[in-house]
């Protein structure tokens, strides 16, 4: 995860069902709700090209606000000099 948290990744997931929810419906599914557009017919390979071009959109939108500073970095073992964890 991009900022470290679950935070974005929770964000994100309900962002994604309110949006279709709200704007596409689709006849016999689980989940009917009223909205404002209805899809007659499911392309596969338009939903997966459209799932593609917005998850790259987001990922350099996330990458751009939730951009590190060096000092901010978390340190891994291999960083710590001279220290040794014995058990």
């Amino acid at each position: 995860m991009i900022d470290g948290t679950t935070e974005l990744a929770i964000g994100v997931h309900f962002a994604n069902n309110i949006v279709g929810f709200l704007l596409f419906n689709r006849a016999r599914t689980t989940v009917t709700t009223p909205a404002l557009f209805t899809v007659s017919e499911f392309h596969a390979t338009y939903v997966a090209l459209s799932v593609l071009v917005i998850i790259s959109i987001f990922l350099a939108i996330a990458y751009k606000v939730f951009k590190r500073d060096e000092a901010s970095e978390p340190v891994s073992q291999r960083d710590r000099k001279g220290r040794r964890w014995s058990r």
